[in-house]
């Protein structure tokens, strides 16, 4: 890993992308006052565990987000692209001290902008009343959103779940194609059985049975969505959840772990 610059296009399209999400105040300190790094395929950029001092922008790239088990197992959580915020999600320890709660590795090359702790919270702590209120709404709505879309998973069968993902990655890393959406993120089996919690040969299966029906395909190691319509869609609703199967709201109820 180097410490390198951004490009001006790449500079001004991730401006423009996280201008709806932080305070002008933070952004200007993101850009001017970071340390940008590049990783190479499958190098760590924080170890779970380790101290919480940095916050960490994915520029340009994407990383995986593991839970390291006490077997030294991983456990792949959750992608993050362009715009994505690694290092916030941490816990305390016994001695009081703030540690890295999962792993981030990079799934690809990755740019990453490195910010310390201390320096964001200088920026905050300068911030007027309404401004740290709209950004503290705009924090709760997000963490609200990622408990939603795990609570209203693991209430699927493994299919609904296999296809939430996939559709999740289409809307957050898709290609358009003739043939329908290209996801690019280049993942195995066993990390896809690990973000619907199920086991590997289960989703070998599943991919098996969505391939005979024509509803996806390979395309070397990347996947396609044939028909380019996100096959099951999490969303919120104001009384109970629903999935959006093919574009109409469906109702979704537990189901067994069979397929």
């Amino acid at each position: 890993m180097f410490s390198y610059r951004l490009s001006e296009e790449t500079h001004r399209r991730l401006q423009t992308q996280l201008a709806d999400s932080l305070p002008p105040e933070l952004l200007e300190e993101l850009f001017d006052h970071h340390t940008s790094i590049l990783y190479p395929k499958e190098a760590v950029i924080f170890e779970q565990s380790s101290p919480a001092d940095l916050m960490f922008w994915i520029f340009t790239g994407i990383a995986k987000l593991c839970f390291v088990t006490p077997e030294g197992q991983r456990r792949l959580v959750r992608l993050a692209g362009p715009g994505d915020l690694l290092g916030h999600v941490d816990f305390v320890d016994v001695k009081g001290r703030r540690n890295q709660a999962f792993e981030a590795r990079a799934l690809t090359r990755c740019s990453v902008g490195v910010l310390t702790r201390e320096r964001a919270l200088k920026v905050l702590h300068g911030l007027d009343h309404a401004t740290l209120l709209k950004l503290f709404e705009q924090v709760n709505t997000r963490w609200s959103a990622l408990a939603y879309w795990y609570a209203a998973l693991f209430n699927l069968s493994f299919r609904r779940r296999l296809e939430a993902v996939l559709g999740d990655l289409a809307e957050r890393f898709g290609v358009q194609d003739k043939r329908g959406i290209i996801l690019t993120p280049e993942l195995t089996h066993g990390e896809l059985a690990d973000m619907i919690g199920s086991s590997r040969p289960m989703v070998s299966r599943l991919i098996g049975q969505m391939v005979a029906r024509r509803e996806l395909a390979r395309h070397g190691k990347q996947y396609i969505l044939l028909d380019g319509r996100i096959p099951t869609k999490i969303v919120p609703a104001s009384n109970t959840g629903v999935v959006a199967q093919n574009g109409f709201a469906k109702h979704y109820q537990s189901q067994s772990h069979a397929n």
